[in-house]
């Protein structure tokens, strides 16, 4: 049985704990409300019949400045975040852009293997045109990878701007999505000319 003196010891034991977890609970409020960081902008993968979402490798305001998670100029390798995205022979695998991409000009690189060689091919969307572009895999053409570049506003290396026939217009973020089938290999590493849509 609890004596006079241990129900007020209990008491303010029990007071104590009620403001630390009114505390902790206030200072994870403060911190859920002041956390600005936005989530990275994703691309939808649809493969086969699978769906994924694929981070950037990085991603910087089209200005190039608050950069994440690192500053492609600043590094002396760029970050690489590939998804995997395996696509079996014969399917077609749907890439969708978020609004954040297709607001600018960006480009869709994929990488095709043949029995001859491997090579690319570039495709390059202006500004609010495209959303979701379609990449097939084919036995004579098996779709190895793709990459969207989205655009930024900076020039490198270009002393006279827009009209430098020197320089080079910096990617605001990329994305590497592995889209190899399961099991394959390349027959022919032999690298090819590109190509362009």
């Amino acid at each position: 049985m609890l004596q006079p003196g241990d129900k007020k010891v209990l008491a303010k034991l029990t007071a104590a704990v009620a403001v630390v977890v009114v505390a902790i609970a206030a200072l994870t409020t403060v911190l859920v409300v002041t956390d600005n960081s936005d989530p990275l902008p994703t691309v939808s993968v649809q493969a086969g019949d699978d769906l994924v979402r694929a981070e950037p490798d990085y991603w910087c305001e089209i200005d190039m400045t608050d950069c994440r998670p690192a500053d492609p100029r600043r590094v002396q390798q760029l970050p690489v975040n590939v998804q995997r995205a395996p696509a079996p022979i014969g399917s077609t695998v749907l890439v969708s852009v978020p609004h954040e991409v297709a607001d600018g000009p960006w480009m869709a690189i994929a990488q095709y293997a043949t029995p001859r060689g491997t090579y690319r091919v570039f495709d390059v969307e202006p500004s609010e045109s495209t959303f979701t572009k379609k990449f097939v895999s084919r036995p004579d053409a098996v779709l190895l990878g793709i990459q969207v570049w989205s655009v930024s506003t900076v020039l490198q290396d270009a002393p006279d701007g827009m009209d430098s026939l020197d320089g080079s217009i910096l990617m605001r973020g990329t994305y590497t999505i592995d889209t190899v089938p399961d099991g394959f290999t390349i027959p022919n590493s032999t690298e090819l000319a590109d190509r362009r849509n």
